[in-house]
């Protein structure tokens, strides 16, 4: 008996509709399986988790804030994004169930025995969310369980709106074909598996078996399916037509929807997309999107179709202003004198002398890694504590931040409320209020924007000083930035020229990385020209200008009228987060993330100081280089794992990306290590690290958990960072 009974149960397998069609779904629907793939992957914190992309799913935000609202509003994505699965699958999977096609409501009836991936994914995505909002976010069971039940809830409601969509009680006259009635055959499951018949969840979720279709000719079940495929077709093409029409309204903040949701939307429009081709072109659907691409591809190059440009915004970009960017402008720019800039930059010098009170005072260069909004805070809050419990000093002592990407944000900010501070804007420079505002999200509106209006249509512009440019996601990210921080750095690049050149600020340089060759450009509100001259290399040593002046080769352009914040994205454009910046040069030259070449700023330091040696040497007692990063050179349990056959494949790719870090970290090393060695004035090395062990996790995105919120508020108060703090303080006291 009992092995009669393992048997049935196998073949019960084999017949059991809702397993079927898992199988089938491995068969003939890999997109799909694909997709649910990726979110399992996201949501069990296997996919995305340096980037921070299973935090957005686990808790989500809305208008600023983790609450029942956004997991309200995930869960109807999910909701829409199983209904997509449902239509995609339908149209992929329908015609190798003909069972289907006389049964009332098959959609339905597909829908309900397709909903075991789906059901799967939702528990799982519970569970963790349960463990995620105790651990991380820190909640009570009481609130935790809300918003699981504001989670069902969103799913409950989109379901219910296809309910009434694709169910309606009245039928149409193809349904009328259908059998009015499902017949319960679940008692008599043995003889059903003996005709090799499929069992499905029917009526009140009971099992029934599939009736024969042999009666139809094949003439009658294309139209039957066709007019399913039809109403599934318009479901699909009225969801994608909302969801981008919503882009419409992306400036108002009740449209500000969560990071997570824009993923899942994105995903869900992706897949209705591709599901309305098959339904429409079915085996053409391949062709014609390799001949789309290619076509788009062409256009792009040869007219202005397809070209999308993020905008610097205040940067004239009319077509008589602007350079051919080429190999003979770029010698040009570098053969104009530069003596003229180094005097300026003297003159700025003694003027940030003065103001320092000192006959020979310590000059102070940051150098803060990326790392979007983690080093962003990290580096805001290592400046602004230091300096309130050195009462000031600090501050009076930095002449010169680089760095790259969200460390620059952080250091911009702190810029900004030096300047605020001193004009008696603001009472109280060193307030944690700050630290609480350069911290919120900035990813909700940027991902919003990337899936309702970058992938598709870029139709909203925006005038700044008479000029048009198109919105992007950079300029939602921007716009996002201002809002969190209440406009403090919603200047102009030339709003800052004035009070650097009284030496009232730190002069602060972004090193941006062109794409197109892999130079840098050195973008301030002072012209650098003497940092990029060649004339003083080796005369033997063929030079190959690396550097080029912002100042000097867009002076034609309004360099001055740039967006301070359109600046700091144009160093902070992590690959596919932010759109690469395009400057008006022909070809358009195009700008990407500082950290490419120099994630510390360290190459440009060094110039500067070798360049600047004789000034330091006999106005100063020596440079103090305060390196704030994100992670420690050395981390506490480094551990290495053997390699293996896979790994021997996919290294000498892998390995670029994976020890990316640590390569620049070497270079680094090595160039301060030479550059400071004969230089004529002290040099003192202070760092400042957030992640000191290999366990720590803080996320590299535009936005942070709660709990990554109070590690970095936690790692200022570490043993090596006091030590570090006291170090400078004895520097700064001698």
């Amino acid at each position: 008996m009992s092995n009669e009974k393992k048997i049935s149960l196998i073949q019960f397998g084999k017949t059991f509709f809702p397993i079927q069609l898992i199988v089938g779904h491995i068969k003939y629907n890999l997109l799909a399986i694909f997709y649910w793939s990726l979110l399992f992957l996201i949501v069990s914190d296997n996919f995305g988790s340096s980037f921070g992309v299973p935090y957005l799913f686990l808790s989500p935000e809305y208008l600023g804030s983790v609450n029942e609202i956004a997991f309200f509003l995930v869960g109807f994505s999910i909701g829409g994004f199983t209904m997509g699965f449902n239509t995609y699958s339908y149209i992929k999977l329908g015609p190798h169930y003909p069972f289907l096609l006389v049964v009332r409501k098959p959609f339905l009836k597909f829908s309900v025995n397709n909903s075991l991936l789906p059901l799967i994914f939702i528990l799982f995505y519970i569970y963790k969310i349960a463990s995620f909002q105790s651990n991380e976010e820190l909640n009570t069971p009481i609130q935790t369980f809300i918003y699981i039940l504001s989670f069902i809830g969103g799913i409950g409601l989109f379901m219910l709106f296809s309910l009434l969509y694709f169910f309606p009680k009245k039928q149409s006259s193809i349904s009328a074909l259908h059998s009015k009635n499902d017949q319960d055959y679940s008692t008599e499951i043995p003889s059903i598996i003996n005709e090799k018949s499929y069992i499905y969840i029917g009526k009140n979720l009971r099992f029934f078996k599939s009736r024969s279709v042999k009666h139809l000719d094949e003439d009658l079940r294309e139209r039957i399916f066709n007019s399913n495929k039809i109403n599934t077709s318009l479901f699909e093409v009225i969801t994608i037509a909302t969801f981008i029409s919503i882009g419409l309204f992306r400036e108002y903040s009740i449209f500000e929807i969560p990071a997570s949701m824009s993923i899942i939307l994105l995903f869900t429009v992706i897949l209705m997309l591709f599901s309305a081709m098959l339904s429409w072109f079915r085996r053409w659907t391949y062709p014609i999107l390799f001949i789309a691409i290619l076509a788009m591809d062409y256009f792009s190059v040869n007219t202005n179709m397809f070209t999308y440009k993020s905008y610097a915004y205040g940067l004239n970009y009319e077509e008589k202003n602007n350079k051919e960017y080429s190999l003979k402008t770029i010698k040009e720019n570098d053969t104009v004198s530069e003596p003229k800039t180094r005097k300026n930059y003297i003159n700025i010098l003694n003027e940030w002398k003065k103001q320092t009170g000192q006959d020979k005072p310590k000059l102070i260069i940051t150098n803060s890694s990326g790392g979007g909004s983690r080093s962003a805070l990290w580096t805001f809050t290592v400046l602004q504590k230091a300096d309130e419990q050195l009462k000031g000093k600090l501050s009076r002592h930095i002449q010169l931040m680089t760095g790259a990407s969200g460390g620059m944000v952080g250091a911009a900010y702190f810029r900004e409320l030096m300047l605020r501070s001193l004009k008696g804007e603001i009472k109280n420079m060193h307030s944690g209020i700050f630290r609480d505002k350069i911290s919120k999200d900035l990813l909700n509106k940027l991902a919003f924007a990337l899936s309702t209006n970058d992938l598709f249509f870029r139709y909203a512009d925006v005038e700044i000083d008479g000029n048009i440019y198109a919105k992007d996601r950079g300029y939602a990210f921007e716009e996002q930035l201002h809002k969190n921080t209440d406009n403090f750095l919603n200047h102009n690049l030339g709003y800052y020229s004035y009070y650097e050149r009284k030496g009232e600020i730190p002069i602060i340089v972004f090193t941006p990385t062109i794409v197109n060759d892999g130079r840098r450009m050195l973008i301030s509100s002072q012209s650098l020209q003497f940092l990029t001259s060649n004339q003083t290399n080796p005369k033997s040593l063929t030079p190959s200008y690396e550097n080029i002046d912002f100042q000097y080769f867009f002076r034609d352009n309004d360099p001055n009228n740039v967006r301070f914040s359109s600046v700091i994205r144009s160093q902070a454009t992590f690959p596919f987060v932010l759109p690469m910046l395009t400057l008006p040069t022909n070809p358009g030259v195009q700008l990407m993330d500082a950290g490419l070449r120099d994630n510390y700023g360290g190459k440009m330091m060094i110039e500067f100081l070798y360049d600047l040696q004789d000034w330091i040497d006999e106005n100063t007692s020596g440079v103090i280089i305060l390196q704030i990063r994100d992670t420690k050179k050395l981390l506490y349990n480094e551990t290495y794992q053997k390699v293996s056959m896979l790994d021997k494949i996919t290294l000498p790719f892998g390995n670029m990306y994976k020890n990316f870090t640590n390569t620049q970290d070497f270079n680094q090393e090595e160039l301060l290590k030479v550059g400071t060695t004969n230089l004529k004035f002290p040099v003192e090395f202070i760092e400042f690290n957030l992640r000191e062990n290999k366990r720590d996790r803080i996320s590299l995105s535009w936005h942070l958990t709660k709990n990554e919120k109070q590690k970095i508020e936690r790692a200022f108060k570490s043993s090596r960072n006091q030590a570090s703090l006291k170090k400078l303080s004895k520097l700064l006291n001698k």
